[in-house]
């Protein structure tokens, strides 16, 4: 009895790390964006932008692994990674915890977030996909609302930004698509 088919995937080695390290990539070219855009001064929530990293690299990855049975335990060390990263890094130095419940609680209340996120994000990126006529505007409305502290003035320099943004999402995404196709180091069988 071949009991791999009846287990589910495990993740390949090094996967949950090299999406990490592709999200915080995301986190800092999106930055660097903004701030060549004029809007380094503008004060942003640093946790939408990981989060909206974490949403590309979450959905080309399941593109490439063509469904979420296979991809979703190298996803669950991922969001599990990340969600350790934004405690460590952000909530817990500026929000100190008095005890456990109180740490718990705000874990499920970033997983909510995070799932809120997702699915905003998604709908939004699907109906851009689907238009193509506008670059993904609707999805950087998405992230920009959470994003800024106050909404963007619109006209041309916005219409510049959300083309440079289609550019870099377009760029993301198929950075991420070919990190984890066949044959790349994260699949040293070189088979799906």
């Amino acid at each position: 009895m071949n009991t791999t088919e009846n287990s589910p995937p495990t993740p390949k080695t090094g996967e949950p790390e090299v999406m990490k390290s592709l999200a915080l990539g995301i986190v800092g070219d999106l930055g660097r964006l903004l701030q060549e855009q004029g809007l380094g001064q503008q004060p942003i929530k640093i946790l939408e932008l990981i989060i909206f990293a974490m949403f590309v690299v979450t959905e080309a990855f399941v593109g490439v692994k063509k469904g979420l049975d296979q991809a979703q335990e190298s996803l669950n060390l991922f969001h599990e990674d990340m969600t350790e990263y934004i405690f460590k890094e952000y909530l817990f130095k500026h929000q100190k915890a008095r005890d456990m419940e109180e740490i718990k609680g705000q874990i499920n209340q970033l997983q909510e977030l995070v799932n809120q996120r997702y699915q905003e994000y998604r709908q939004a990126f699907q109906e851009d996909y689907q238009d193509q006529q506008a670059g993904f505007r609707r999805t950087f409305t998405a992230l920009s609302g959470h994003l800024f502290q106050e909404p963007l003035p619109e006209g041309e320099d916005q219409d510049r930004l959300i083309a440079r943004f289609s550019v870099k999402l377009a760029h993301f995404w198929s950075g991420v698509m070919s990190s984890f196709e066949p044959g790349t180091d994260q699949d040293p069988s070189g088979s799906a």
